[in-house]
């Protein structure tokens, strides 16, 4: 497999500091019109039971909706063509790189909510027959599909292509199950004259990509 590395921007924070104004040896007096505003603002500031009450019910909320978010994960799970193989990720160095991809991203990062989503993960197969890049399929529904039929568009940012609306059969037998919140990866394979377009996108990972029609089983499984 080729690997392409991501190169990660170093940004450096400046911080401009003035100088201190010079104290006085002698702290001025407040005047009455200070000493009113200091007192309107300390009022300002006391909350009252009502107020105290919202605000503690907003944290609640806020704290609920985030819980949520930390709780859902997405599960990398390798296609039973691998596993058929008798790959895993603790044997296989592409697997284990993909199941890191998928851990270490956020939630948020990973796919479309209600739906199944086609992400491209920068890393590709070359060899002497044929050339794979290798995608994530995500579907964070509460559904299970398989024998999955699609078809994919994958085009540079400036719209060159490497796909445009290809079709794809994803069969049980080769695919598998892709089940509730589960991330599996897909290798298509392309033109070899599309390399060079491939490469790229794989540097730049400057990409558009859509899945263009979706038609699939379903099966009854518990989530």
């Amino acid at each position: 497999m080729k690997k392409i590395a991501m190169s990660l921007s170093a940004i450096l924070l400046l911080s401009a500091c003035g100088d201190r104004p010079p104290e006085s040896e002698e702290p001025e007096e407040p005047t009455e019109q200070q000493s009113s505003e200091n007192v309107n603002e300390q009022e300002n500031e006391i909350e009252t039971p009502e107020n105290e009450q919202t605000n503690e019910t907003e944290q609640n909320e806020n704290n609920g909706s985030n819980q949520n978010d930390e709780e859902q994960i997405i599960t990398f799970v390798p296609q039973k063509s691998d596993l058929d193989a008798g790959l895993s990720v603790e044997s296989d160095e592409t697997l284990a790189e993909l199941e890191g991809l998928v851990e270490n991203a956020d939630y948020s990062e990973i796919g479309i909510e209600d739906d199944v989503a086609i992400q491209y993960t920068g890393l590709y197969y070359e060899t002497d027959d044929s050339i794979q890049p290798i995608f994530m399929l995500t579907n964070k529904t509460d559904q299970s599909f398989t024998n999955m039929d699609m078809t994919v568009s994958f085009k540079s940012a400036e719209g060159d292509p490497v796909f445009d609306q290809e079709k794809f059969h994803l069969s049980e037998d080769e695919f598998g199950i892709l089940k509730p919140y589960t991330s599996m990866p897909l290798y298509l394979t392309i033109d070899p004259t599309k390399l060079e377009t491939l490469e790229n996108i794989s540097k730049t990972r400057n990409e558009q990509i859509s899945i263009d029609y979706f038609d699939f089983e379903t099966v009854d499984e518990a989530i």
